[in-house]
């Protein structure tokens, strides 16, 4: 890493610059609120030691002829005051400008990663270790493994390694191509304005109501997104507005670290797509989550995964694609991104599961939640994480209506569960 002063963008990384605007940030947000208000003096020298422990960070955006490409930035990165609507106006294409931040305010740390450094698996790391170092400047010793890393220590090569590269498999099938799918209908915020709806609830209870229905946490709470989307449509149909599509698709990213070897801190996810169609009728509770359970599994066959690994990479190794000047290009991924992404998604849910904070701090993080970007075709997302028995559940939303988190809410509260709501952003919006 301290030979080369650039580096190419992974293949789930070439999306999201040609994508990137006021309205697509491409920013995702992990933040921990605590038992005590923030040192900010501490908090930059926090930062400041574990810099060197992660290189593969402190890179800018550069465009090249082709392609766009990370150029090292040797600037120093200052922690800065939170904001009321976070992930916006974050300056990813300026010269000097870093693809993440850490803010604070109050008793809140914060960290805002830009997809196109790396997903959630490497950000949870990188924050593990920035809040180890912090407690360790007021006196508290965590020690360091696979999940908190030393600061003094040497990054290996295969943190910044592209995983998909490595799982390609030339002569693979494609995937099979779904139909556009239903989207969330409202009138836009202002711009660089994002409700964030975060739900609290027992991770013990909602866990023990997963396993009522025989199924993971994960697949439960998809099944409930699915639900409040259909409860969204179904109350549209009612007041006479007949959907374009009537497919309702959620997709739901896992983790390909879980499937295929590699401690690759860069992106290395795929989402599966699980889907219900009204045109056959109106799906209750159990018939969701059947459905979502048996999607679920064979979406995440390795096999499976492979398909579309190999589909995404063997695209920009396309000797045409490879060879068409970045603005032509920036055109065409912009239509791929359309094609086979927003168009094919009613929304977005993700679970990164439990954050595992280290013995010697967890007991001074009270919570920790994931925000996400909507953006304007995925208006509405959700981001789900677990620290001790306080399980998050957030909500990014990026029009003016709130009746899927009402929605899905509702639905846990009529399951048994109690949960406390709260927002950035008043009813009157």
């Amino acid at each position: 890493m301290k030979k080369h002063p650039w580096y190419a963008l992974d293949h789930a990384a070439l999306i999201y610059p040609p994508l990137l605007s006021d309205r697509i940030s491409a920013y995702y947000r992990i933040q921990a609120t605590l038992d005590a208000p923030v040192d900010a003096g501490l908090l930059q020298a926090a930062l400041d030691a574990v810099r060197p422990r992660f290189p593969y960070f402190h890179f800018e955006l550069r465009r090249g002829f082709f392609w766009y490409f990370f150029e090292r930035n040797r600037l120093a990165n200052p922690v800065v005051q939170d904001s009321r609507f976070p992930m916006q106006q974050v300056p990813t294409k300026q010269r000097g400008g870093f693809l993440y931040r850490v803010r604070s305010d109050g008793d809140t740390i914060a960290l805002e990663m830009c997809h196109i450094l790396t997903d959630g698996y490497g950000a949870l790391i990188f924050f593990r270790s920035l809040l180890a170092e912090y407690y360790r400047l007021q006196g508290t010793e965590t020690p360091y493994d696979g999940t908190v890393f030393d600061p003094r220590g040497e990054p290996s090569p295969e943190e910044w390694d592209d995983a998909f590269s490595r799982y390609t498999s030339p002569g693979t099938p494609k995937p099979i191509r779904s139909q556009p799918a239903w989207h969330l209908p409202g009138l836009p915020l202002p711009v660089h304005t994002m409700r964030v709806t975060i739900g609290e609830t027992s991770l013990q209870a909602t866990l023990a109501k997963a396993k009522e229905y025989g199924s993971t946490l994960t697949i439960y709470l998809a099944a409930v997104y699915l639900a409040a989307l259909q409860d969204v449509q179904d109350a549209e149909r009612d007041q006479g507005t007949a959907p374009r599509h009537t497919i309702i698709r959620l997709q739901v990213p896992a983790n390909l670290r879980r499937f295929f070897p590699a401690t690759t801190l860069r992106n290395f996810s795929l989402p599966a797509m699980p889907d219900i169609d009204p045109r056959l009728g109106h799906y209750d509770f159990r018939e969701i989550l059947t459905r979502v359970k048996a999607i679920l599994g064979l979406a995440f066959d390795p096999k499976e995964l492979r398909r579309t690994i190999t589909r995404n990479v063997m695209t920009t190794r396309h000797p045409f694609i490879r060879i068409i000047p970045l603005p032509f290009k920036d055109v065409i991924m912009r239509t791929l991104y359309r094609t086979y992404g927003e168009n094919l998604y009613s929304s977005l849910s993700t679970n990164v599961g439990p954050v595992l904070l280290p013995g010697s701090y967890a007991g001074r993080v009270r919570r920790v939640d994931l925000l996400l970007p909507s953006t304007p075709g995925l208006k509405t997302v959700a981001g789900t994480v677990s620290h001790g028995d306080v399980l998050s559940i957030s909500f990014g939303s990026a029009i003016k209506r709130n009746d899927l988190e009402r929605a899905f809410f509702t639905r846990l509260v009529k399951d048994g569960l109690w949960v406390k709501v709260e927002s950035n952003l008043s009813d009157e919006h």
